[in-house]
Parts: C-alpha cells; structure tokens; sequence
C-alpha cells in the first residue's frame, strides 16, 4: 500500500512537472514568441547574453551559440535560455559571486556548462519560482545551485562535478524537485537546510562527495530510488522528521550509510545496503522510525547471501 502511495505521488509530482514545462514555453499564448541569437556568424546576433536578455520579453527564447562567454547573467524575464551544446556553450565566472542570478518565475535554463563561480545559478525571492534548470554542466564552482526561499523548481537531468562545497542546496525551500541528476566529487552533493520541506529527491545519482545528501531541519521529503556509493557518508539526517527514504541504493560508503541525529518518524523502508562501514547510525538516541517500520535489504559479503531485517521501530 506504501509503495502505491509512493508511486501515485511521484507520478503527480511528474505530471505537474511537465505541465510546468509547457506553461514555461508558451506562457503568454496571445503574443508572438520573439528569437534572440547570441555568438555565432549571423548578421545582428548578439555578442552578449546580457545584451539579448535586456532586449527579450517574457516568453522569448534566447539561443547561444557555442563559445565561452565571460559574464555574469541577471534574467529577471519569464524566457528561454539555450545553448547549443552544453559540451561548448560554456558559461565562465571567473570566481564571481554568480554566473546566473535568477529574479523572475518560469524561466527555463537549459544546454550549458557553467563553471569558475562562487554560484553557478542563483535563486533567491519567495516570488521567484516555477523555473526550470535542465541538461547542463555545472562544475568548478563554489557552489553549483543555490535556491533560497524559492519553491516549485525543477533540476532535471544536470551533471554536477567538482563543485567544492556542494552540488546543490535549498534552504528554507520547498515544493522543489530534483531528478535524474549525478553528483560527483563535492563536499555535499545535495543539502536540504532549514524547513525546506516537501521536495522530491528522485532518481539521483551521488557518488564520490563527502555527504550525499544531507537534510537540516527539513520536513515532509520524499527521498526516492536514489543510488548514494562512495561518500564518507550517504545521508545524513539532523533534527528532521517525518520524511520518506524508500528503494534507495546505499553502497560503499566510507563510514555510515545513513546518520541520524534527533530525527525521528521518519519512514525509512525497502532500502538496498550493501558494503558500508555501517548501514545505519542512530545517535545517540532512537530514531523512532515510524511504521510501517524499519526495513532494510542488506547485502553481506556476496549477492547471493541476502539478509532481510524487518523491524518496528516505535
């Protein structure tokens, strides 16, 4: 019954996700969808991404052809950002406080590599959300995302590499979904900080960071199918309840493949552990994992010795 619920949620979430998608694109139905060219050979393209922002209008799309372009972004219009590969379109900040400072709702990002900033992409306003980072490059920075009180995003399907703080952090954010991306190499991969609640961390891939994913006084998150190997620790949970973690693959992780401290009711179930140091840290206290309980799938030794534990935590 648990994983029908589960399925039901995620499959809600992602279906309002894509609606979100195709509002982001043709928001404004009444007026003309305006293109803006920027590099590139073409007689009155732009030589500036600034430069073609500050003369689009909501729901325009801006095309940035390959190069590397030396700037820092303010988008404060609902548009559409493309590049034309993010192996070559390369955003560079040289070590500015951020290369994308987001201040409008239903933008989309998408078809970069971003690196060499304090930030990669920024979103800091309560007003500012509904916007849409995908398919990029985001490496070398402090930094890769910052969302700060900004909810109903989405960051699908970006690669996150040597980012040396971490990958990318909501504080006080919420509603927000994170899907298909891959952390690799950064302090934190992922950090949900204080009362960032009811977001979807979905199909991840975190390998090779300090932490995983680390939650902080945040509530209500669905932690689903993610593969979480080759950290100090997988996930660390402090002062956080009443979140799911469920068919999750924890693996090879140096010390705990998950941390609990004064984090209780959370529902932690059909989870596949397999050759960490410990599969689970409580604290010094019980976690009061929540029914339907505490299952773990532990893998010991070889594949194919599987040990079941099914306990009820109260």
């Amino acid at each position: 019954m648990l994983k029908k619920v589960n399925l039901l949620i995620i499959f809600l979430i992602l279906i309002f996700s894509i609606f979100n998608i195709l509002i982001n694109i043709d928001q404004c139905s009444g007026k003309e969808n305006n293109f803006f060219y920027v590099g590139g050979i073409g007689t009155g393209n732009y030589t500036t991404i600034q430069g073609a922002i500050n003369e689009s209008g909501d729901n325009d799309t801006i095309y940035v052809y390959n190069g590397i372009y030396n700037e820092k972004i303010i988008i404060n219009k609902s548009i559409n950002l493309v590049g034309f590969d993010k192996n070559s379109t390369i955003l560079s900040g040289n070590n500015s406080l951020y290369i994308i400072f987001i201040k409008s709702s239903w933008i989309n990002i998408t078809g970069f590599t971003i690196q060499n900033g304090k930030m990669g992409i920024y979103i800091s306003d309560v007003n500012y959300s509904f916007n849409n980072i995908s398919k990029n490059i985001l490496q070398d920075n402090w930094e890769g995302i910052r969302l700060y009180k900004s909810s109903n995003n989405k960051i699908i399907n970006n690669y996150f590499s040597n980012n040396k703080n971490l990958g990318v952090i909501l504080d006080e954010s919420k509603n927000n979904i994170l899907y298909n991306n891959r952390f690799f190499n950064s302090n934190k991969a992922i950090i949900l900080n204080r009362w960032s609640d009811g977001n979807l961390i979905l199909k991840n891939n975190l390998t090779d960071n300090f932490i995983g994913l680390s939650l902080y006084s945040s509530f209500r998150n669905l932690i689903d199918k993610n593969f979480i190997a080759n950290c100090t620790n997988g996930l660390y949970l402090s002062y956080s309840t009443n979140n799911t973690i469920i068919e999750n693959i924890i693996e090879f992780n140096d010390r705990y493949g998950i941390f609990l401290i004064s984090s209780y009711d959370n529902e932690i179930t059909q989870n596949y552990f397999f050759n960490n140091y410990q599969d689970i840290k409580k604290g010094p206290e019980p976690p009061k994992i929540k029914a339907p309980g505490f299952e773990l799938i532990i893998f010991v030794g070889s594949l194919l010795y599987i040990l079941f534990i099914r306990k009820k935590l109260r």
